[in-house]
This record gives C-alpha cells, sequence and structure tokens, in this order.
C-alpha cells in the first residue's frame, strides 16, 4: 500500500464520515422542524384558549357577583321568614293542644251519661236477677210445701 492508496483510502472514509455527518445533521434538521410545527400548533391553541377565557371570564365573574348578591339578599329576608313561620307553629301546636283539650272534654260530656247509663244497665241487670232468683227460691219453697 502506497502513500496514495492510504490518502485515498482516508478521503474516502472521510467522504463517507462526512456523509453520516450530513445524514445525521439532516435527520437532526428534520426533527428540529417538526418540534417547532408542534409548538407552533400548541402556542396557536393555547393563544386561543387564552382568548376564550379573557372574553369569557369577565362575564363569568359578573354572574358569579350578582349570584352572590342575592344569595345574601335571600338570607337577610329568609331569616325574619323563619322566625314567622316558628312562631306560627308554635301557634299551630297551642291549638292543636286546645282542640284534644277540647275533645277529650266532649268525650267526657258524651261518656258521662253513657257510662251512667251502662251502670244503671248492670244495676238494673243485678237487681233484676237478684228478684228472679229470690222469685225462684219461693218457686221452690211453695213447691216444696206442697
Amino acid at each position: 500500500m502506497t502513500a496514495d492508496d492510504v490518502n485515498l483510502m482516508l478521503a474516502i472514509a472521510g467522504g463517507i464520515a462526512l456523509g453520516f455527518l450530513a445524514l445525521a445533521a439532516l435527520i437532526a434538521a428534520i426533527s428540529l422542524w417538526r418540534i417547532s410545527r408542534d409548538v407552533r400548533r400548541v402556542s396557536r391553541s393555547a393563544a386561543e384558549a387564552l382568548t376564550i377565557v379573557n372574553t369569557e371570564l369577565p362575564a363569568t365573574l359578573k354572574e358569579l357577583r350578582q349570584a352572590a348578591t342575592n344569595i345574601d339578599r335571600l338570607s337577610a329576608e329568609l331569616q325574619p321568614r323563619v322566625v314567622r313561620v316558628d312562631a306560627l307553629l308554635d301557634e299551630a301546636d297551642g291549638s292543636l293542644q286546645s282542640l284534644r283539650a277540647t275533645i277529650e272534654a266532649a268525650e267526657d260530656i258524651v261518656r258521662g251519661p253513657a257510662a251512667a247509663m251502662d251502670r244503671a244497665k248492670r244495676t238494673v241487670s243485678a237487681v233484676g236477677a237478684g228478684i228472679a232468683g229470690g222469685a225462684d227460691r219461693l218457686r221452690r219453697q211453695v213447691q216444696g210445701r206442697r
């Protein structure tokens, strides 16, 4: 192998290495180009989302403030009404107890004569049974004397 052959081999090896280097640089450039394209898409989407948030957020905040004001006003109006409803329930409870007492008194009034009638019937039955028993004894005595 002569010096020219060695130089030729080195030149060929250098050319091949330079070719691989160029290919690697090309692959890196293509990858970088694709990554930059994806980054542009993501940044465009983020900008669109931010625009939507910037347009919708003030209206949403305004509605939330209005809802909070309405809830505050409602809770302020609700307290006196709860007190009134509580007073009405207490009054209804008192009325119910009064009604129960009235019903019990009416039952006592109705049952009083009915109870007296029951007692009178029992007394009459007992007297009747006593008289019947005495009459039966008299009849037996009279029959026994004959």
